[in-house]
């Protein structure tokens, strides 16, 4: 006869009340930490999205950058040296003016005037001077009569034909031919000095007449008008600035760590304008001798080539100096480059995943620097905005260059 089951052994067995509970509590924790492992694998396994830059050779250059200002190497303010009232000015700012060009003068109606006076002068002097050149033929005529007859009174005198007093009439006449001629000479020579003394006040009238008028000294621009005729000026008052336009240069103030790898002649690049892309080259051309006690900074003057045709003085004009070149180098932007703990580093492509490497840095130029161990020319460098969301070991995604 088989047995009949036990009614207990077929009941499964129940769980307490507390106990469900305690399980319930355990698969609620359980799901949420099933999705953030599933999620935290999905993430390391997931490419990281990065910027990527292929490695080649070619030239660092090393530059000193300076902020400067367009500026003439010849400027001049004109002005008159007299007090007089402007009659004309001629030209206008942003007018072109060559050397010697007129470009201002006073009232000239009373200075031409005394001008014409002393030059009167010199004309009434040299007219005297014909007469008296006249009047000493006349006196040296006379004088040569005279001597003639007292050598004949003599002779007769002396043969008992003429009286003795015949003989002093002809000596007094001689006297006073000689002393007409002496006098006729003298007046010659006071005219002559009287020439010289009326030449010379022509002349200081002719230089007073040219002080009254301002001539360009050299070819250039004019920059500012200051006065406008019928306008009063003393000694000294600035009508026109000018300045020469055929030797523009840049002064840059550029950090004294420079100054040591400073001479003349270095190549420069030169941007025109605060936000422009307008580049024209340059080269050294004077090096400051003293540094400024707040901002140690110096004075750099370098000269233009090749400027565009519209450009202003006092237009900014930055400047970078090539101090040091090295070429066909192995090199790589700075935004490639990191460090850690004063050694730089850099993020490649090994294999599809991120590795990290060492680097050997040489020459530091501008936007680049020079690789001289870690990496070589082909090279994938791997980038991000945040380097820390580089990861070595992990895929990566990008569009190569």
């Amino acid at each position: 006869m088989a047995a009949t089951p036990s009614p207990i052994a077929a009941t499964p067995a129940r769980l307490s009340p507390r106990a469900a509970r305690r399980l319930t509590g355990a698969l609620k924790l359980l799901v949420p930490l099933l999705l953030v492992g599933a999620f935290v694998r999905h993430r390391m396994r997931a490419p990281i999205p990065v910027q990527s830059h292929r490695v080649d050779r070619g030239d660092v250059i090393r530059e000193a950058f300076g902020r400067g200002t367009i500026e003439s190497r010849r400027e001049v303010q004109l002005g008159f040296d007299m007090v007089g009232r402007l009659s004309d000015v001629l030209v206008d700012e942003g007018d072109r003016v060559k050397l010697g060009q007129l470009v201002a003068q006073l009232a000239p109606e009373q200075l031409a005037a005394e001008a014409k006076t002393a030059t009167s002068g010199v004309t009434l002097a040299r007219a005297a001077i014909a007469r008296l050149s006249a009047d000493e033929k006349r006196a040296s005529a006379d004088l040569a009569f005279a001597k003639a007859e007292e050598a004949r009174i003599k002779s007769l005198v002396a043969s008992g034909t003429a009286a003795g007093r015949d003989l002093d009439l002809a000596v007094q006449r001689l006297a006073l031919a000689e002393a007409e001629l002496a006098r006729v000479k003298a007046a010659a020579n006071e005219a002559s000095r009287q020439i010289a003394v009326a030449s010379g006040t022509a002349e200081a009238r002719s230089v007073i007449v040219a002080r009254a008028t301002l001539l360009s000294p050299f070819d250039g621009v004019v920059i500012r008008r200051f006065r406008d005729p019928g306008d009063t000026v003393a000694v000294g008052t600035t009508v026109l600035r000018v300045v020469a336009t055929d030797a523009l240069w840049s002064r840059a103030w550029i950090d004294e760590h420079a100054l040591p790898l400073l001479h003349e002649k270095q190549a420069v690049r030169v941007r025109l304008g605060a936000e422009g892309s307008t580049f024209t080259v340059g080269s050294v051309d004077r090096i400051g001798r003293e540094v400024d006690r707040q901002t140690h900074e110096l004075l750099v003057d370098v000269r233009l080539d090749g400027l565009p045709e519209r450009i202003a003085i006092g237009q900014r004009a930055d400047v970078w100096i090539e101090l040091e070149r090295k070429r066909d180098v192995v090199r790589v932007p700075w935004s490639y480059v990191h460090r850690d703990r004063g050694e730089a580093f850099c993020f490649v492509d090994r294999g599809g995943r991120i590795a990290k490497t060492r680097l050997k840095l040489g020459l530091e130029g501008t936007g680049v620097v020079e690789v001289v161990d870690g990496i070589t020319a082909g090279d994938l460098l791997l980038g991000a905005v945040d380097a820390a969301a580089l990861v070595e070991g992990r895929p990566w995604t990008g569009t190569g260059p």
